[in-house]
């Protein structure tokens, strides 16, 4: 596996492994019987835009990837302000 092909598969791995432990992780034993779900939450940084998803993921498990963006603006002397993006951050929520 080439180096470009493993740091394309990073994101994917994070989104992977955050799913399955977010769907071994039950809060109590009464939530356990009825199947309930928690709320899963977790951001990630990247230096370039990944792609987002939403949808069902596993079976009655629904979960969304948005991306934004972190911008770093600046003021000029004449009271300009000019943005750019620095990064990007992915936003991940399970339920």
């Amino acid at each position: 596996m080439t180096l470009k092909n493993m740091i394309g598969s990073i994101p994917a791995i994070a989104m992977m492994l955050g799913v399955v432990i977010a769907s071994m992780h039950v809060t109590s034993e009464a939530e356990a019987r009825r199947g309930a779900k928690p709320y899963y939450w977790r951001t990630y940084e990247f230096d370039r835009p990944v792609r987002g998803y939403e949808g069902w993921v596993a079976p009655g498990y629904y979960c969304s990837y948005k991306r934004y963006p972190r911008r770093v603006c600046t003021y000029n002397r004449s009271g300009k302000q000019s943005c750019r993006i620095e990064g990007w951050t992915l936003e991940q929520t399970c339920q």
